[in-house]
């Protein structure tokens, strides 16, 4: 895998990460929807069972946009509970 521009835990035990992936992790995802394996990828890994890969929920264009995406996913978890608006 290549550098890894962020991971980090969530409350149910999956990781969610933002980084490049390789072409046979894009192919053995069948994202085609999201272009080619260039960008940066928002997907969730289940460190206790490895053997079902990752799963790809997002790309971010560029290396800003993943940045602008690991500011967010920050902020977001160091803002108080009450601050966060309802969806």
């Amino acid at each position: 895998m290549q550098h890894v521009l962020f991971s980090t835990r969530l409350t149910d035990g999956r990781e969610i990460c933002v980084s490049p992936i390789s072409a046979d992790t894009f192919e053995a995802n069948k994202a085609h929807s999201l272009g080619d394996d260039t960008g940066y990828f928002i997907y969730e890994f289940d460190a206790r069972r490895p053997s079902v890969g990752i799963e790809i929920l997002a790309k971010a264009i560029s290396f800003d946009a993943a940045v602008r995406l690991v500011d967010i996913f920050v902020g977001a978890a160091l803002a108080p509970p009450e601050s966060m608006g309802s969806i």
